[in-house]
């Protein structure tokens, strides 16, 4: 359950969105679209080049705006007080990986601008790199059908607040059309729990994971400080992981979100057509 406390309204940036089938930004854009009465407005900001494009595009979005890359510190941030002078933004969202990474040395520069986020802190950023916990891959483990993919949300203090788990199965021949069953496995919930409250990591996750052929359990392939391209599709039953986490920015207090029943489907990188157009 949530907090009972009743949310404040919000002008929420995502940084960077970006087109494509699978695109983290704007999944999470379209996360927030479901979230009504709590995010007033969504603003995008994009790479000059693809701004007119996503313009175009029905994400509910106020306004697309271009800015540089975060990873480009110096210039994002002159640019984001420009916009900030414009345009009230109370919480930035980092899309991709090499954004949460930019931007997570910046909490003190965001704050002097009055924008807040939820990011991990740079130690735990090291330890997503360490091989402790982004051990290769096991062999005889790769097959498409024993991968399992996890977007979760941790507090800072142990909980993952929310989370979903896919088993993805390839459809046909193309490694990047897959099906996802939820999957409702006791065995991996208790994995990925075990990860966050051990690390005690904070914010967004997407967990790659492979069963162990030898063992019988799960093996960590990679973790990513951000929510994967297909989180919007379980905004509405929930969990709404990216609004989640605008509140535990805000510094609300969040309970952990009841888990999905196995058994839904989707289909990865196959919506979107006009994403994918030259």
């Amino acid at each position: 359950m949530l907090s009972t406390t009743s949310p404040r309204r919000c002008t929420v940036a995502i940084a960077m969105i970006e087109p494509g089938a699978a695109s983290p930004g704007i999944s999470v854009a379209r996360s927030f679209r479901t979230a009504k009465g709590f995010v007033d407005r969504v603003v995008g900001l994009s790479f000059e080049k693809d701004v007119a494009r996503l313009r175009s595009a029905d994400l509910a979005l106020a306004s697309v705006l271009a800015a540089p890359s975060p990873e480009d510190t110096d210039d994002f941030l002159e640019r984001l007080a420009e916009l900030r002078s414009r345009c009230p933004i109370d919480v930035l969202v980092p899309a991709r990986s090499a954004d949460a990474i930019a931007l997570a040395p910046c909490k003190g520069e965001l704050q002097a601008l009055g924008i807040r986020t939820f990011l991990p802190t740079l130690a735990q950023l090291d330890l997503l790199r360490s091989a402790v916990y982004c051990s290769p891959t096991l062999p005889g483990a790769e097959a498409p059908n024993g991968a399992y993919a996890v977007a979760a949300l941790g507090d800072g203090e142990g909980r993952a607040v929310g989370m979903v788990a896919l088993r993805k199965i390839v459809a046909g021949s193309e490694s990047q059309r897959w099906v996802g069953v939820v999957a409702q496995d006791e065995t991996l919930r208790e994995r990925v729990h075990a990860l966050v409250s051990q690390t005690q990591l904070r914010g967004p996750m997407e967990i790659d994971l492979v069963r162990d052929p030898g063992e019988g359990g799960y093996r960590l392939v990679r973790i990513q400080p951000r929510f994967p391209g297909w989180v919007h599709l379980f905004a509405s039953p929930g969990p709404n992981l990216p609004t989640l986490l605008v509140r535990l920015a805000l510094g609300e207090e969040v309970e952990p979100q009841p888990e999905l029943p196995g058994g839904p489907l989707l289909v990865g990188a196959a919506w979107e057509p006009w994403m994918s157009r030259d």
